[in-house]
C-alpha cells in the first residue's frame, strides 16, 4: 500500500518566509496604527489642555499689571469665576467635584442628547488657580457650525493628509516585504535548483557561493554525499562485472561435465543423481544471472518465456521435496481447475516460487504445507504444531523472503507475507494480469 496518501504536509521555505515576514509587518502596521491614533488623541486634548492653561497664565501676568484686568474672553472661549455662571448643559452633566485645578475636563452633550442637533455643543473647561487665590474656569466651546473657522479646516486638511500617508506606509511596508522575501529566499531556492541539477557528472564543477554559512555548508556536504554514492556505485559495478565472470566459470564447468557425463552408459540410479546435478546447475545458473541483474540498475532481467504455472510448481515441489526427509510434513498441492500461462523470466519466476517453498518447508518441523493456486495467484501456507499441538515462537522471513520481495518489487509483482497464529506463515504471490497469455485448455487424465 502507497504511503502517499499518509506523507505529511509540506510547505515551501520561500512562502514559509514571506508569510512571516509579512505577518510580522502586518502586525507592527497594526500596532503602529493603533499607537498613532492614540497619540493623536491624546494629543488633541493635549493641545486644548496647553492652549488653555496659556491663556489662563497669560491672563494672570496681566494681573499683575493691571489688578482689574478683566476675565479673558473671545472667539468660543470664555471666562467665568464661579461655578454656577457656566452653561446650563454643562452644569447639568459636570459637578463642582469633577472639577480639578491644571486638568482638562471634557464633555460631549451630543452624547446625552436623545435627538442630534447642531446647537449640542462640545465643551472643553479648564479650571485654574490662580496666586491670589481665586479659581477661574476659562471654558471652550465648539458647535457643529464651526465647522468652517481655520481650527476644523486645518483639522480637516490633516485628516485628509493621513491618506496618501497611510497609502505610502503600506507602499513601503510592500516593497520592505519584497525585500527580505528575495533576500532571505532567493539562496535557499538557488541551493534547491542546484541540488536538483547534482548529478555524478557535474561533481567536478565549482560548488557556487549561497551568500549564507549554512547553506554553503549544506552545499558542500550535499557535495560529498553525492560524490560518495558515486563512488559506491562505481565500486558495486566494478564489483559486480568481477563477480559476474567469476561466478559464471565454476557453473559453466559443471554444466559442461555434466553433458559428458550423459555421454557415458549410467545406470537407474546414476542417471537420477545426474538428472539432480543438471537441474540444481541450472538452478544456480538462473540464480546467478537474477542476482546479478537485482545488483544492476535499469538492466533487462532477460529471456520472457511461457510458462505453464501448474507444472511449474509441481516441478519446483519435486526438486525440493528432499527438505521434509525425515521430517512429520506433509505437501498438499491444489493446481488451478484451468491450467493458466503466463509470460514472464523463468528465472526470476524459479527464484520466487522455489524460495517461498523451500522457506516453508524449512521453517516446518512437523506439520502441513498447502500450496494453493487460484489463477495467476499462488498461496503458500505453512501450519506448525508441536508434538502436543501447541504454537510455535513466529516464523522469521529469513533471506529467502527477503529475496522474493527485491524481485516482486523490482518486477511490480504482488507478494504479501502474513503470520499466523499457529507460527506458521501464509504468502501470497500473483505475477499480475499483465503476464497472462490466456488460461490453457485443461488437462485431460486418461
Amino acid at each position: 500500500m502507497s504511503s502517499t496518501c499518509c506523507a505529511p504536509k509540506t510547505r515551501s521555505f520561500s512562502r514559509f518566509v514571506r508569510n512571516y515576514v509579512l505577518l510580522g509587518l502586518v502586525i507592527t502596521l497594526v500596532l503602529y496604527t493603533v499607537v498613532v491614533n492614540f497619540y493623536m488623541l491624546y494629543g488633541k486634548w493635549m493641545v486644548a489642555s496647553f492652549q488653555l492653561q496659556v491663556i489662563a497664565e497669560q491672563y494672570e501676568d496681566q494681573l499683575a499689571k493691571i489688578p482689574d484686568a478683566p476675565l479673558p474672553n473671545g472667539f468660543n472661549i470664555q471666562t467665568f469665576d464661579r461655578f454656577d455662571e457656566l452653561p446650563a448643559q454643562l452644569r447639568a452633566l459636570a459637578s463642582p467635584d469633577d472639577l480639578e485645578p491644571g486638568e482638562l475636563f471634557y464633555v460631549n452633550t451630543d452624547k446625552y442628547a436623545e435627538n442630534e442637533d447642531p446647537e449640542n455643543p462640545v465643551f472643553l473647561l479648564f479650571p485654574y488657580a490662580l496666586k491670589d487665590g481665586r479659581e477661574i474656569l476659562i471654558l471652550q466651546t465648539y458647535h457643529a457650525g464651526d465647522e468652517d473657522n481655520v481650527y476644523f479646516v486645518r483639522l480637516h486638511k490633516l485628516a485628509l493628509l493621513s491618506i496618501p500617508f497611510a497609502i505610502a506606509i503600506v507602499a513601503i511596508f510592500a516593497w520592505f516585504l519584497w525585500v527580505i522575501g528575495k533576500r532571505l529566499t532567493k539562496p535557499s531556492e538557488d541551493l534547491q535548483s542546484w541540488a536538483n541539477s547534482l548529478t555524478a557528472d557535474r561533481l567536478g564543477d565549482p560548488i557556487p557561493d549561497f551568500g549564507f554559512e549554512e547553506l554553503n555548508d549544506v552545499a558542500h556536504e550535499l557535495h560529498r554525499s553525492v560524490d560518495q554514492i558515486d563512488k559506491f556505485v562505481a565500486r558495486e559495478r566494478e564489483f559486480l562485472r568481477q563477480a559476474s565472470h567469476e561466478l559464471r566459470t565454476p557453473v559453466t564447468i559443471v554444466s559442461g561435465n555434466v553433458e559428458l557425463l550423459e555421454k557415458s552408459p549410467l545406470n537407474e540410479t546414476q542417471s537420477r543423481v545426474m538428472s539432480r546435478i543438471k537441474r540444481a546447475n541450472r538452478n544456480m545458473q538462473q540464480l546467478l544471472e537474477t542476482l546479478l541483474w537485482l545488483g544492476r540498475e535499469n538492466a533487462p532481467l532477460g529471456e520472457t518465456e511461457h510458462i505453464h504455472l501448474s507444472s511449474f510448481i509441481e516441478q519446483e515441489i519435486s526438486d525440493l521435496s528432499y527438505l521434509t526427509d525425515g521430517k512429520h510434513v506433509s505437501c498438499t498441492f491444489v493446481p488451478d481447475s484451468t491450467e493458466t500461462e503466463i509470460a514472464t523470466s523463468r528465472a526470476a519466476l524459479m527464484i520466487v516460487v522455489s524460495n517461498l517453498i523451500r522457506n516453508a518447508f524449512q521453517h516446518t518441523p512437523k506439520g502441513q504445507v498447502t500450496i494453493t493456486l487460484t489463477g495467476t495467484e499462488l498461496r503458500v501456507e505453512n501450519t506448525i504444531s508441536t508434538c502436543n499441538g501447541q504454537c510455535t515462537t513466529p516464523q522469521g522471513e529469513g533471506i529467502g523472503l527477503q529475496l522474493v520481495k527485491r524481485i516482486c518489487q523490482r518486477l511490480d509483482w504482488h507478494c504479501t507475507p502474513t503470520h499466523l497464529p499457529n507460527g506458521g506463515m501464509s504468502v501470497s504471490f500473483d505475477p499480475g494480469a499483465r503476464t497472462l497469455i490466456k488460461p490453457a485448455p485443461a488437462l485431460v487424465k486418461s
